[in-house]
């Protein structure tokens, strides 16, 4: 088997960071990790994917050409330190005659978050590239037949292009499935800040709809006047309801900063802080999957929209869930 082309470190391993770490291993990179004080199944379920682990930051550091920061958006400004600190550490753990250690955010953040990343990377660690990115669309996976692989779209931007990395940069980039778009950090965040106030945004909407129609007792009706008129509308809503219980808690944040950009970058000031309140939304949905109501149990938009009547009703009984939703359950957390 041939060398590795490069080596790619991944943080951190949830759906999405196994997904990429699969592709990348199938295109021959080397991926790490660091899981130290992380739970004993994300620590199975990275060694499962023969991701190679290691047990510091500046270990990663020191071994890795890219580092793709793949984390909820609450937590990316704190993984960006976290790769500053290592990079930091005396002696440097990598030395100057190395190549830049590129480091990409994919993280659902508005472009000034980026910027303020990047800021943090250009006064402490010169020997660093930053890439502004993001990830639109599910984890990759092989096709049926294996015989090529569904990925997502990873717009791209920043001075330091991927494609011009000197570490095989442009096989990378076209392995990840990236799209350049320009030399200004916060192109591509604000694009998928765009792209996720639509279809995420018209979810918390579908969320309030259905549930203050479940309030009224005309749930059915509703479904029923959607299938009959705007059959697309209804389907789209319902997948998004039924799919969204899991993810809810990465969408709390994530909608905090698309209105940081909507207000900051697009000019919409006062107007665009409507995307505290979905945020809300989707905190009141994750309040419901923590507190014990798994993911198992909310197949369709009735159960789904049930956690949320809980909710917004106040303190009441909550469904006891078996234990092995609960197993589910906590491993789902471990994606955060």
């Amino acid at each position: 088997m041939s060398a590795p082309l490069a080596t790619v470190g991944i943080l951190s391993i949830g759906s999405m960071g196994v997904g990429v770490a699969k592709l990348l291993q199938a295109n021959n990179y080397r991926v790490l990790t660091n899981v130290t004080n992380r739970s004993p199944s994300t620590q199975s379920r990275a060694s499962s994917a023969s991701i190679h682990l290691v047990s510091t930051d500046t270990e990663l550091v020191a071994q890795c050409d890219y580092v793709l920061s793949i984390v909820p958006p609450r937590d990316a400004v704190s993984t960006a330190k976290r790769i500053i600190n290592a990079l930091n550490q005396t002696p440097s753990p990598r030395p100057s005659a190395l190549p830049p250690l590129y480091f990409l955010d994919l993280n659902a953040i508005s472009p000034s978050t980026a910027r303020k990343i990047d800021s943090d990377f250009q006064s402490v660690a010169s020997n660093l590239r930053f890439i502004d990115g993001g990830i639109i669309g599910g984890p990759p996976c092989p096709s049926s037949d294996s015989s090529s692989w569904k990925r997502p779209g990873i717009p791209i931007s920043g001075p330091h292009p991927l494609h011009e990395a000197p570490t095989n940069g442009a096989h990378l980039a076209e392995t990840l499935n990236t799209q350049y778009l320009s030399a200004t950090i916060g192109s591509a965040s604000g694009l998928k800040c765009c792209f996720a106030s639509m279809n995420k945004g018209f979810t918390a909407l579908a969320l309030q709809s259905f549930s203050t129609a479940s309030s009224l007792n005309v749930l059915p009706e509703l479904q029923q006047y959607l299938s009959e008129y705007t059959p697309m509308v209804g389907e789209l809503a319902a997948r998004g309801v039924v799919g969204c219980p899991p993810k809810a808690y990465r969408w709390v944040e994530e909608m905090v900063q698309i209105g940081q950009c909507f207000e900051e970058d697009g000019g919409w000031g006062e107007q665009a802080r409507i995307f505290g309140k979905v945020s809300e939304v989707f905190e009141l949905l994750g309040k419901g999957v923590e507190e014990g109501y798994g993911t198992q149990v909310m197949g369709d938009v009735e159960k789904v929209v049930s956690v949320l009547r809980k909710e917004l009703d106040g303190p009441s009984a909550k469904v006891k869930v078996p234990k092995e939703q609960e197993q589910e359950q906590e491993q789902e957390q471990e994606d955060r």
